[in-house]
């Protein structure tokens, strides 16, 4: 069964599917191309997107808290962020459009903090941290990608930033790229998320990225084909190692897994027995360097708040997650964190144990 078919069969209770539309003037975010409505009116009802890196943790979590008439769409974090915000162009999922105007959700799990300046009722709301991992073929000989003196990973993925074809060509190859590799004359095979991700805000920032080289391949969500090339026809895929329920950054592990020549970013959640991580200047995105940032690509993971109109469940789910009624429940979030690959900001094995214990993010 495809992604869809799972999110529809687990929204079927959900009351009131009609979605706000869009006008044939508007454009939206495309994510999906199904006739199948999940989130519905005004306000909430079933279905909220955010981070897709966040994906397995947060169907694990909504699945843990016992709330009902929850369905985690992911998708990408500006994906949450407009539906919090109610930001036109809206997002288009399964062939409807969410959020064009409209506030149709209050939560958003992000895997990054909000855009811009912070609005009325935006919070920040920090749960862990990750990191922005470099992944390739487990079998691959290069161990280690360098930013300084000379950024590779900039120049590898956006060139001087521009994604000029020239500043590009630079560093096109294995060679080029890194020392030590198994297929130094070999061009980088280069993957990456999308822009509504999350994890994309978060490696532009990091390196300096704006445009990103035009041989850097583009993996999207597609409700009915599941993950899928951008370049692909919608409801389609060429991506034969993903499967149609895998989230993108599953499958962005998969791709690296797949060949010695891919070089993809996603966050630490796409682990796969046959992918590894390059360390970045010498240093690996291990729990002790992500938690303190000596990792060069480290970040925080959120679960951010808007002021739309806050139905029940997503209350009882912000309530249980923030352990608001049993601190244990805020053990037990932080653990489907953990067991999804994150890291807890303040490690579990201290006495007391004090989770999600990350500080305040830039929005109060």
């Amino acid at each position: 069964m495809n992604k869809m078919g799972k999110l529809v069969l687990s929204a079927l209770s959900v009351l009131g599917l009609a979605a706000c539309a869009v006008s044939s003037s508007d454009e939206a975010v495309v994510v999906g191309e199904s006739q199948d409505a999940l989130v519905s009116g005004t306000g909430f009802s079933g279905g909220f997107f955010g981070s897709d890196t966040l994906f397995d943790a947060m169907s694990s979590a909504v699945a843990a808290s016992g709330v009902s008439g929850l369905t985690y769409l992911g998708t990408g974090s500006g994906n949450g962020e407009r539906c919090l915000r109610g930001t036109a162009p809206g997002v288009t999922y399964g062939g409807v459009t969410y959020c064009n105007g409209t506030k149709q959700q209050t939560i958003a799990p992000m895997s990054r903090d909000f855009n811009g300046t912070c609005q009325s009722g935006d919070k920040s709301n920090r749960i862990a941290k990750d990191a922005v991992a470099l992944w390739t073929k487990s079998t691959q000989t290069a161990t280690d990608a360098d930013t300084s003196p000379t950024d590779s990973v900039k120049g590898a993925f956006c060139g001087d930033g521009s994604g000029s074809a020239v500043s590009c060509a630079a560093f096109d190859t294995w060679g080029e790229f890194t020392t030590g590799s198994s297929n130094p004359s070999n061009l980088l095979k280069l993957y990456r998320r999308d822009d509504a991700s999350g994890t994309t805000d978060a490696f532009k920032s990091l390196t300096g990225c704006t445009t990103f080289c035009a041989g850097v391949k583009v993996v999207v969500d597609d409700a009915t084909a599941g993950p899928r090339l951008s370049t692909d026809t919608a409801g389609t895929s060429s991506l034969t190692m993903c499967s149609s329920g895998d989230s993108v950054t599953t499958c962005l592990g998969k791709i690296a897994a797949s060949d010695v020549d891919v070089l993809a970013y996603a966050g630490l959640d796409a682990t796969n027995a046959g992918a590894k991580k390059l360390t970045v200047d010498g240093t690996a995105a291990t729990e002790a360097n992500v938690r303190s940032g000596a990792y060069k690509y480290s970040r925080y993971l959120y679960l951010n708040e808007g002021n739309g109109t806050r139905a029940a469940a997503e209350q009882d789910f912000l309530d249980w997650a923030f352990g608001v009624n049993n601190p244990a429940d805020a053990v037990a979030f932080e653990n489907a964190l953990i067991s999804n690959g994150f890291i807890a900001c303040t490690s579990p094995s201290n006495s007391p144990r004090t989770p999600l214990n990350c500080g305040a993010g830039k929005c109060p």
